[in-house]
């Protein structure tokens, strides 16, 4: 599924609104005939709002459809969090949008943020925290790329079943 490639770190203030300028850097990343106009904000795993494309977000979603009425307790607990802290929010003309304070609550984000850019998603980092992570996991990136590799690799890797390779599931992105 062809998407957005989201990247790039920006420093960003949330207004008395609860609003943040998504920057022109990031809006022209996003083609809306393709990725919709609005986003889907969630809380991600790692306890930070995380932005996803519109359109992005609900194909994600559709992939992993619960076809299921009675599903496992973790599926049906992970849906009841995922998807009671989704909030659709629509950007008004300025490119901003419009962060709900339970969300800014549950996350403790503070009005000082980065914006990150996090390959299919964007993430919001209170900016002293994301100023700090950064430079802690720098001093370890080779081995950061080396596991990523791995990892990737491990993902693709052919099943004994099959002689076809395993893709890689968007799912993995919702459950970090």
């Amino acid at each position: 599924m062809e998407h957005a490639i989201l990247f790039g770190e920006h420093e960003l203030t949330i207004d008395e609104k609860n609003r943040i300028v998504v920057p022109a850097e990031v809006r022209n990343q996003i083609e809306p005939s393709r990725d919709g106009e609005a986003f889907f904000l969630i809380i991600g795993p790692n306890r930070k709002p995380w932005i996803y494309p519109d359109r992005y977000y609900q194909s994600l979603v559709s992939l992993k459809a619960q076809q299921e009425i009675t599903p496992d307790e973790d599926l049906l607990l992970f849906d009841q969090m995922n998807f009671a802290m989704a909030s659709k929010v629509d950007p008004d003309k300025q490119g901003r949008l419009t962060l709900p304070e339970k969300l800014l609550r549950r996350t403790r984000i503070e009005r000082e943020i980065t914006l990150i850019g996090v390959r299919d998603h964007l993430e919001l980092w209170n900016r002293t925290e994301w100023e700090a992570r950064f430079l802690e996991n720098l001093e370890k990136y080779g081995e950061i790329a080396r596991n990523a590799k791995r990892a990737r690799q491990q993902n693709t890797m052919p099943s004994s079943s099959s002689s076809q390779p395993q893709q890689a599931s968007p799912e993995p992105n919702l459950l970090r």
